[in-house]
């Protein structure tokens, strides 16, 4: 994983010191390599965090003849199978990195050549020939990449919006509408940035630069339900294949790689698979975090079954300091309350290893989100049965169960959600929407009146085709939005800050095609979550995970913004002269009747409006600029 920056010149005239400058401020992203080049109208800069090919793989990277050059964020795993029909194509390589093979591939294909790329990926490359700039990012949006035009003409990019504002090139100006929007998803959509003058290349995009013109599109889409021919049991089979080669490929490394175990049925298939590509102990971590859900013995017992170098850590968050080191983390106001764990767990991992394999990806590809129960009960196609209905309502009283309110009040809100979501949002992906966000809770005396239309910005971005039918409406969300915009944020950001690679071998993009290509009827048989992923890598679980549910890894907010260093930093925020109070004058009020029990809905609205306040202090002079 790296670090990568670079200014597109317009008029011709480099700044002295400045791609240096962008550079190291993405150290952490890549401490064992700093350098930075200034060619013909492109400055190019890149941090190494070196995986594969030590010696050979250093950056900017230059072909032979010097006149294209590249800087690459990421891994490419296919890069040896690419490495080989590049030869058979007639291209010779002086390294083993997969960089070469990327700028090899831009030589051999242009354009299409992120279409040959399986892996994740965020690169600049620059022709000094055509005075030509192509970027793309890889189709699930693992790997960041952000860039704006200066006042001068100027294109800048880079790996993380701290590293543009560095620069001195750009001036950012907030985005009321953005903030509307992490409001009601805890999350900047990823199709824009909180600043409305510095943009994000979107995941499965690419753009070009030439002559001072810009074009930008979509290399790949997901397609659902495309799979009829495709039984069961053959599904089951092909699964388990694609699975395991992921696993496989996604080892590849020259530094020592583990993976993080949770205990879950995400990162246990993962771990098993990893003991049968290895004559060595797979080294695995764990963290328990007080009173957060301790899973730790659930993974005691998948590092036993695999005999793994297993290292576990129980830890107390200190909430205060974390919050606002949060805000420092995180270039963007993000309110998941699993960044915390997630931070510490990388910050565990990085003292052993370099490159960790994970479980993301796998409950949006596989359909393991406890939010799906509710929509299948009603989806077309979906289980009418009254016992579907039991169960639903015991599903979403399990989930309901996590925010500690009394028993009476979680059956009513299960029973309430139920039927009250249905009759509401005839359309399943507006109910989705309404269930597992607050997009549609009134914000306006937040804003003191007149609130941005953040809901309808998600709406125009985000909403389906009449042709994505059923589950995949929910599922299409959760592929193109929320895991992009969230699960994929926190991970990058969490891990980068440790300069530590994380990967998702359920991100495969093999694995992806296929699973999302099957009838969502199989992937969602029975109304019954991540059924094919039980059935296809059930017998790799120990009998301890056996029927076991999804249990996330966030933290009790509910209680959380109860606890007297919390309330602290609630008081500071909502002070009548502090940043948030300036951009949302009603913030105040939304934390009254603090002592009494909260839903989840409540709390996490909270806590969301505490992130963005956090974030604001260490960022004031942008609210300048606020229209």
């Amino acid at each position: 994983m790296c670090g990568i920056a670079a200014i597109i010149n317009n008029a011709g005239a480099a700044r002295d010191g400045v791609i240096d400058r962008m550079a190291r401020r993405l150290d952490h992203r890549g401490p064992d390599a700093i350098r930075s080049i200034r060619l013909s109208g492109c400055d190019l800069g890149h941090t190494r965090l070196s995986i594969i090919d030590l010696a050979g793989g250093s950056q900017p990277m230059a072909d032979d003849t010097e006149r294209f050059w590249v800087v690459f964020n990421g891994e490419i795993y296919n890069y040896r199978e690419l490495c080989r029909q590049l030869q058979a194509l007639g291209w010779k390589f002086r390294t083993q990195s997969d960089t070469e093979v990327l700028l090899r591939a831009y030589q051999q294909w242009g354009e299409e050549c992120p279409k040959y790329l399986n892996g994740q990926f965020a690169f600049v490359v620059w022709d000094t020939a055509e005075h030509k700039a192509m970027a793309a990012r890889d189709r699930m949006g693992e790997k960041p990449l952000y860039w704006a035009s200066t006042a001068a003409g100027d294109l800048i990019f880079a790996s993380e919006i701290k590293g543009l504002l560095v620069s001195g090139l750009v001036e950012p100006r907030i985005d009321r509408t953005a903030i509307d929007s992490y409001l009601g998803l805890g999350y900047v959509p990823p199709d824009r940035t909180v600043y409305e003058n510095i943009h994000t290349l979107q995941p499965a995009s690419a753009m070009t630069w030439e002559k001072g013109q810009m074009r930008q599109w979509r290399y790949w889409e997901p397609r659902y339900s495309t799979h009829h021919s495709i039984g069961a049991p053959d599904a089951v089979v092909e699964v388990r294949r694609l699975v395991a080669q992921a696993v496989k490929r996604q080892m590849v490394a020259d530094v020592p790689v583990g993976a993080f175990l949770s205990g879950g049925l995400d990162s246990s298939t993962v771990v098993a698979l990893m003991s049968e590509h290895t004559s060595r102990p797979v080294t695995t971590f764990s963290v328990g975090f007080g009173d957060l859900v301790n899973e730790l013995p659930y993974a005691r017992a998948v590092a036993h079954a695999y005999r793994t170098n297993h290292h576990e850590l129980q830890m107390d968050i200190a909430l205060d300091e974390m919050l606002q080191q949060m805000a420092e983390v995180y270039d963007e106001p993000f309110g998941d309350s699993s960044n915390i764990p997630t931070y510490l767990m990388c910050s565990f991992a990085t003292r052993t290893v370099k490159v960790a394999l994970a479980g993301d990806g796998g409950d949006e590809v596989f359909g393991g989100y406890t939010w799906y129960v509710h929509l299948l009960r009603n989806a077309p196609d979906g289980p009418e049965s009254a016992l579907a209905l039991r169960w639903l309502k015991a599903q979403m009283w399990r989930v309901l169960a996590k925010t500690g309110l009394p028993v009476t009040r979680q059956r009513d809100a299960a029973y309430r959600a139920c039927s009250e979501s249905v009759i509401r949002y005839p359309d399943l992906w507006e109910r989705h929407l309404a269930w597992a966000t607050l997009l549609r809770r009134d914000r306006k005396a937040l804003w003191g009146g007149h609130a941005p239309d953040g809901p309808q910005i998600v709406r125009d971005s985000f909403h389906p085709s009449a042709e994505v039918r059923g589950m995949d409406r929910a599922t299409d969300f959760d592929v193109r939005c929320y895991l992009p915009g969230d699960i994929l944020v926190k991970v990058d950001r969490a891990a980068m800050a440790h300069s530590l690679e994380v990967r998702a071998p359920f991100l495969d993009v093999d694995l992806v095609e296929f699973v999302l290509g099957l009838p969502w009827q199989l992937r969602f048989k029975g109304g019954e979550l991540k059924p094919l992923l039980k059935e296809a890598c059930g017998s790799l679980w120990p009998r301890e995970l056996a029927g076991r549910g999804k249990q996330g890894f966030g933290g009790p907010i509910s209680h959380w913004v109860r606890r007297p260093e919390v309330a602290h930093l609630i008081e500071r925020v909502i002070a009548p002269d502090s940043p948030l109070v300036a951009l949302l004058p009603g913030a105040a009020a939304a934390f009254d009747d603090a002592g009494v029990d909260l839903s989840w809905e409540e709390a996490q609205f909270r806590w969301s409006i505490l992130c963005l306040g956090l974030w604001l202090e260490k960022r004031t002079d942008c609210l300048r600029k606020i229209p």
